[in-house]
């Protein structure tokens, strides 16, 4: 993941050899490299971006506006926005996104579900089924 190429800015950066131990909640964009055994979390009113970088590990779940993987997430991801799986991401959790891009080499282990605006964001494996059927009926 390579920021230069981005507009993004990055406020916090947790480098390789730092852990986190709890959770943790950010108002501004967050670089991840280290381990974090615990949640990241967002307000839903602002455009955080939490990007997981290669050698980045999230034991949790992750809530942002944006969430960019290119490390290891073992838990839910939350993008309201977008997420992004890069080719060296492995994701152990289901992903419930606005839009979604993954590269060739990702890997995922749980369910995706797409967050519909009609009818807002699917917050269950359950809910997504009835989804399902309600827009195959």
């Amino acid at each position: 993941m390579n920021t230069s190429d981005s507009s993004e800015s990055f406020d916090t950066l947790i480098g390789a050899a730092t852990r986190i131990e709890g959770r943790m909640v950010v108002n501004k964009s967050i670089r991840l490299d280290g381990t974090i055994d615990g949640s990241i979390e967002s307000s839903t009113d602002t455009q955080v971006t939490v990007a997981i970088g290669s050698t980045g590990l999230v034991h949790g779940d992750v809530r942002a506006h944006r969430v960019l993987v290119n490390g290891q997430v073992d838990g839910n991801i939350y993008a309201r926005e977008k997420c992004e799986l890069h080719e060296t991401s492995k994701v152990k959790g289901d992903i419930h996104y606005g839009m979604l891009g993954i590269e060739h080499g990702a890997e995922i282990l749980g369910l995706m579900v797409k967050k519909i605006e009609a009818t807002g964001a699917v917050e269950s494996v359950n809910e997504a089924k009835d989804l399902i059927d309600r827009l195959n009926n």
